[in-house]
C-alpha cells in the first residue's frame, strides 16, 4: 500500500470563511453584551498556581488531568456575587471558569449540567459539547467521536486513570456511565506530558464526587422517574414502559477531616429498533461471476444488491452502577482518596423479520427494472430466496475498578503515588434457527422497489405466517467472551519554584499491564433430525408497522423453546464439525512511561504568559497469541508482537490579552493505540491455484505488527469572556497525520517465517505451495491530515428585562477536513477518502430559559456524513449520512423555604423526530442500512437534602 497527502490551497479559505461564520453567529449576543462585560468581569486568568497540577499542594478542581492523580474538590464558589446563581445557568459559569483556568484546550460539563436534569448517561451530556458527536447503539448516545475523528482514536480516564472497556477493543461505551454519579466530565483537545498518552481525537476525563467538598455535613440526593419509549409497542418482545432512579449520601466525619460517598443507579427500559438493510452492491454475481447484465444500455454493467432484509429488533436492558469513595486528609499536607465503581449492563434483544437473498444470481429472472446511476433498486424477480429472520442476542457486561491516591507534602515539594486495578468482561451469546425447510413452497417472485435513505417496498407470494411453510432444517449458537484487565502503577513528585518565570517542576513515571482476551466458538450449520414444524405452543406471529406497513407479516418462533426441546435444556451438541477457534486471541501490552514537565507565569511585555512545556517518552511491548489450525485436526499455539517507543513533546502556552481575553497555543504529538481486533494473532489461511497442481498460500486475520496511529498537532484558539454571562471561543487545530491504521492488504506475506504452518495437500488437488502470498488485514498507512475550525459562544441574557433575563443560548459549530490517498496492493487503485468516522460539519446548538426555579431546554445534535470504519476489498465505502437529533428537557425546582424545598419535577423527550441512522454503498440509490429507534419520554423527581 502506497499513501500521500496534500494540504488543499483553500485551507486559509477554509479558516476565514468558518472563522467569519462563527463571528456573524456571534454578533448579535457580543453587540449585545458590550455593557454587560464591561460592568460585570470576571477576575484576570489564574496563574499557574491555580492550573491543574499532578500534585497540587491543595485539593485540585475536579477535574483530573493527570496519571498519578486522583481529583479532589470542584471548582471554588463564586465569591465576590450578591446573588447566588443555581441550575442550568450556575454550570455554564462553572465550566467557562474552569475552561478558562486549564493549561490545556478543553471543554467542560460541570455537575450541575449533569446532575440537576440527568441525561441517560455521560455520553448525552458529552455529546452536547463543541465538537463532540455520539454514535448511538440502541438508539442511545454510546461511543463518543472528538472534532470528527471515530471513537478509535478517543482515549477516556476516570478519576484520572485509563479505563478498560467492554466493547472487546479499547473503544468506551459511555453508556456504562450513569450521568448520576458522575461529577464532572472534561474532554481535552491538546495534550501535556503529565496526561497519560492516547486519543489523538483527544481525551474524555471523567470525575467522580468528592465528599469533602460538599456544602455542609451531609448531602443525599435521589432520582426517581419513568420511561417511555413509543416504538417498542409496535414490537412484542419490548416493554414500553421502563424506569431509572439513583440515589447518593456524601458526608464528613472526624472534623470534616474524612469524607464518605457511596450511590447506586439503575436503569431498565426497551432496546428496540426497525430496521431495513440492503446488502453489498457490485456489478458481478456472486464469488466474481460475470456481470449480470447491462440493463439501461449504457455500456456498463448494472450494480445489484445481493439482497435485502427488513427486521424488528426488540428486547429490554438493565443497567446497574455502584459508587464508592474515601477521602481523608487529616493535615492539610497529607491526602488519601479510594474509589470504586461497578457496573452492570444486561440486554437481552430478539431479532425477527424476512431476508431476501441471491438478486445477483444470474438465474434470477429480474423484469420491468429500475436503474438508478446504474445500480438495479427495484424490479420484478423469479427463483428468488427469501425466508425469515429468526435470532437472539443476549448480552453481559461487567466493569470494575479500583483506585487509591496518596500525596504528600514536604515544603515545595508534592510526592503523589497512585494505584489502580481494572477489569472488565463482557458475554455475547448470538443464537438462532437456520434455514427455512421449505423444500416444498412455491417458488418465490418478488417485487420490490428500493428508495435509497428512505424506506422502500416489497411484495411476494411467499407466506411467512403459515408454519408449513416455515419449517427450520437447523441452528445456530455463537457465544464469545471478552475480557480486557488493567493495572497500573504511577508516581510523580512536583516542586514549586515560584520563580519570575518558572513557577514549577515536575517528573512522574507510569507502568501500565493490560491484558485482553477473546474466546468465541461458532456451533455452526447444525442440522436437527428433522425439519421443526413450528405450532402454536411455540410460535407466533408479528408484523411491521408505521413506515414499515407494507411489508409482509411473519412467523416469530420461540427460539429457546424448540432448543429445549431439540438439543435439550443444556443445549449439548456434539461440536466435532463445526466448533472453531480461528478468531479467539489473546493481547498483553506493557507501557513504561516517564515524562518532566515545566510549569510557567510570568509577564510577557505587558501581557500575563503562562503554560507549560513537556516531555513524554513512552515504550510499548505488545504481542498476541492464538492457535493456529494446520488445516487438519490440530492446532497449535503461536505468538508475534512488537516493542517501539514514542517520544511525545509537548507545549501548551496561554496570552492573556486584555482582562476578558486570551489566546491559547499547543503544539504536541499524540497516539493512538490500534484496536485489539486489528493486532490479533489469529490468520485462516486458505490454499489459491497458481497454475497446475500448485498453489499459494493465502490468508486474513489481525497484523501483530500493527505500529499506533501517530500524528503532531497545532491548536490555536481565541477565548473572549462576557464577564459573568458567557464567552466567545473561536479555534483552528491542525494533526500532521504521520501514521494511521486501515483494513488492506499485505502482499508477498511470508506466512512460514511467521509460524504459519503449510495445511495438508491430500484431497487439495494440488502437489506443492509456495507459502509466500497475500494477507488481508489491518495495516499501517503513512500520511494524511485532518484539520479543522471551531466556533462557540455561550451567552445568558442577564442584560435584559424580566422575565426574557432567563433566556440563553450555547451555540457551536466545528468545520473538519481530512484526506488519506490508499493504494489497494492488488488492484492498483487509488482511493481518496476522508479518515473512517470524520464529519465535515458538527454542531450542537442549545437554547435555555431558567426563571425562579422552572428550567426548559431544546438541543440540537448534527453531524455531517461520515465514512464507516471499513475498508472493503470490494474497495466499496459505506457512508453513514448526515442526522439531526432534537432533544428537549424541563424542571421546576420548589424554593427554598417551601414545604417541597430539595424537590425537582422533572421531564424529559430524546430524539424528539425519530430521526434514524442511515448508511449507504457509494451513492444514496445503493441503500445500506436505515435504522429507527423511536423516542424516549422521561417523567420524574429529585430530591437533594
Amino acid at each position: 500500500m502506497t499513501t500521500s497527502k496534500r494540504f488543499p490551497a483553500s485551507a486559509a479559505h477554509h479558516l476565514f470563511t468558518l472563522s467569519a461564520s462563527g463571528t456573524a453567529l456571534a454578533v448579535a449576543l457580543f453587540a449585545a453584551s458590550v455593557a454587560d462585560a464591561q460592568v460585570a468581569t470576571d477576575p484576570a486568568p489564574a496563574s499557574a498556581d491555580n492550573t491543574v497540577s499532578s500534585a497540587p499542594s491543595t485539593p485540585a478542581p475536579t477535574v483530573a488531568t493527570q496519571d498519578a492523580t486522583a481529583p479532589s474538590s470542584g471548582p471554588a464558589a463564586e465569591s465576590s456575587d450578591d446573588i447566588v446563581v443555581t441550575g442550568f445557568r450556575a454550570s455554564l459559569r462553572s465550566s467557562i471558569a474552569v475552561k478558562r483556568n486549564l493549561d490545556v484546550v478543553a471543554e467542560i460539563v460541570s455537575a450541575e449540567d449533569i446532575g440537576r436534569l440527568p441525561d441517560v448517561s455521560i455520553a448525552e451530556s458529552l455529546a452536547r459539547l463543541p465538537g463532540v458527536t455520539s454514535q448511538r447503539t440502541g438508539g442511545q448516545a454510546s461511543a463518543i467521536n472528538i472534532r470528527g475523528l471515530s471513537q478509535d482514536l478517543v482515549s477516556a480516564t476516570l478519576n484520572g486513570r485509563e479505563q478498560v472497556a467492554t466493547s472487546g477493543n479499547r473503544v468506551i461505551e459511555f453508556d456504562q456511565y450513569p450521568s448520576e454519579l458522575i461529577n464532572q466530565a472534561a474532554v481535552y483537545k491538546s495534550p501535556k506530558a503529565s496526561q497519560i498518552e492516547g486519543g489523538v481525537a483527544g481525551k474524555v476525563e471523567l470525575s467522580t464526587a468528592r465528599p469533602l467538598s460538599i456544602p455542609g455535613k451531609t448531602l443525599v440526593s435521589v432520582n426517581v422517574r419513568g420511561v417511555y419509549n413509543d416504538r417498542a409497542g409496535q414490537n412484542p418482545d419490548a416493554s414500553e414502559f421502563g424506569y431509572r432512579g439513583s440515589a447518593s449520601i456524601q458526608t464528613k466525619l472526624l472534623d470534616d477531616t474524612l469524607g464518605l460517598a457511596v450511590g447506586y443507579a439503575r436503569l431498565k427500559q426497551a432496546n428496540v429498533a426497525t430496521r431495513f438493510v440492503g446488502y453489498d452492491y457490485t456489478a458481478t454475481g456472486q464469488n466474481g461471476s460475470p456481470a449480470i447484465r447491462d440493463l439501461d444500455g449504457n455500456g456498463r454493467a448494472d450494480a445489484i444488491g445481493y439482497g435485502f432484509e427488513a427486521v424488528q429488533s426488540g428486547g429490554n436492558e438493565t443497567r446497574d452502577g455502584v459508587l464508592g469513595s474515601i477521602q481523608y486528609e487529616p493535615t492539610d499536607t497529607f491526602r488519601v482518596l479510594l474509589d470504586g465503581y461497578y457496573s452492570r449492563f444486561k440486554s437481552d434483544v430478539f431479532r425477527r423479520g424476512i431476508r431476501v437473498e441471491n438478486l445477483q444470481q444470474t438465474s434470477s429472472n429480474l423484469t420491468d427494472p429500475t436503474v438508478i446511476g446504474n445500480t438495479i433498486v427495484g424490479g420484478n424477480a423469479s427463483g428468488i430466496r427469501t425466508r425469515t429472520i429468526q435470532q437472539n442476542e443476549n448480552r453481559l457486561d461487567k466493569l470494575y475498578t479500583f483506585g487509591g491516591n496518596v500525596q504528600k507534602d514536604i515544603g515545595q515539594l508534592t510526592l503523589t503515588a497512585d494505584g489502580s486495578y481494572s477489569r472488565a468482561s463482557s458475554f455475547f451469546n448470538n443464537s438462532g434457527l437456520d434455514d427455512n425447510g421449505n423444500t416444498t413452497a412455491t417458488p418465490t417472485t418478488l417485487s420490490y422497489k428500493l428508495d435509497g435513505l428512505n424506506v422502500g417496498s416489497f411484495s411476494t407470494n411467499a407466506n411467512y405466517t403459515d408454519p408449513a411453510a416455515n419449517a427450520f432444517e437447523g441452528f445456530y449458537i455463537v457465544p464469545q467472551k471478552d475480557t480486557d484487565r488493567l493495572y497500573a502503577f504511577a508516581g510523580s513528585a512536583l516542586l514549586k519554584i515560584d520563580g519570575p518565570f518558572l513557577k514549577s517542576f515536575e517528573v512522574g513515571g507510569r507502568y501500565g499491564n493490560r491484558k485482553a482476551e477473546r474466546t468465541i466458538t461458532s456451533f455452526n450449520a447444525f442440522s436437527f433430525a428433522a425439519p421443526v414444524t413450528l405450532t402454536s405452543s411455540n410460535s407466533t406471529t408479528a408484523g411491521f408497522k408505521g413506515k414499515f406497513s407494507s411489508f409482509p407479516d411473519f412467523i416469530v418462533a420461540d427460539i429457546g423453546s424448540i432448543f429445549d426441546s431439540q438439543l435439550g435444556p443444556d443445549r449439548v451438541v456434539d461440536q466435532t464439525q463445526a466448533f472453531t477457534q480461528d478468531q479467539s486471541f489473546t493481547i498483553d501490552e506493557k507501557t513504561y512511561a516517564g515524562y518532566g514537565q515545566l510549569n510557567f507565569d510570568t509577564i510577557a511585555g505587558s501581557l500575563p504568559f503562562k503554560g507549560n512545556i513537556g516531555l513524554r517518552v513512552v515504550h510499548t511491548d505488545q504481542s498476541s497469541s492464538s492457535t493456529i489450525s494446520d488445516g487438519g485436526t490440530g492446532r497449535y499455539l503461536n505468538t508475534r508482537g512488537r516493542k517501539f517507543t514514542d517520544w511525545l513533546p509537548q507545549a501548551n502556552f496561554i496570552l492573556g490579552l486584555t482582562e476578558n481575553d486570551q489566546a491559547r497555543l499547543s503544539l504536541s504529538r499524540q497516539i493512538s493505540r490500534p484496536r485489539f481486533f486489528d493486532f490479533r494473532n489469529s490468520i485462516s489461511t486458505n490454499l489459491v491455484s497458481i497454475g497446475g497442481t500448485a498453489a499459494r498460500l493465502d490468508g486474513s486475520g489481525g497484523n501483530p505488527a500493527l505500529q499506533p496511529f501517530r500524528a503532531n498537532q497545532f491548536d490555536a484558539t481565541y477565548e473572549h469572556y462576557f464577564g459573568n454571562s458567557g464567552s466567545l471561543v473561536l479555534g483552528a487545530f491542525y494533526k500532521d497525520v504521520r501514521s494511521f491504521v486501515i483494513g488492506g492488504v499485505i502482499p508477498n506475506y511470508d506466512f512460514a517465517a511467521n509460524g504459519i504452518s503449510t495445511p495438508p495437500l491430500a484431497g487439495t488437488g494440488f502437489t506443492s505451495v509456495v507459502t509466500t502470498g497475500n494477507l488481508f488485514a489491518p495495516i499501517n498507512g503513512n500520511g494524511g491530515y485532518v484539520y479543522g475550525f471551531e466556533g462557540a459562544i455561550t451567552k445568558t441574557f442577564d442584560f435584559l428585562p424580566a422575565p426574557f433575563d432567563g433566556l440563553g443560548a450555547v451555540l457551536n459549530i466545528s468545520y473538519n477536513q481530512s484526506d488519506v490517498s490508499i493504494t489497494n496492493a492488488i488492484s492498483g487503485n487509488t482511493l481518496s477518502l476522508s479518515l473512517p468516522g470524520l464529519s465535515k460539519i458538527v454542531s450542537n446548538p442549545t437554547l435555555f430559559y431558567e426563571k425562579n426555579g422552572f428550567q426548559t431546554r431544546v438541543s440540537m445534535r448534527y453531524r455531517s456524513k461520515f465514512v464507516a470504519p471499513q475498508f472493503g476489498l470490494s474497495e466499496q465505502i459505506v457512508t453513514n449520512a448526515a442526522e439531526t437529533v432534537f432533544d428537549a428537557q424541563m424542571s421546576y425546582e420548589f424554593p427554598q423555604g417551601s414545604p417541597l424545598a430539595g424537590m425537582t419535577l422533572l421531564a424529559q423527550a430524546n430524539n424528539l423526530t425519530d430521526q434514524p441512522t442511515r448508511s449507504y454503498f457509494g451513492q444514496t440509490a445503493q441503500t445500506g442500512t436505515l435504522q429507527y429507534f423511536g423516542r424516549q419520554f422521561y417523567l420524574g423527581a429529585s430530591f437533594r437534602f
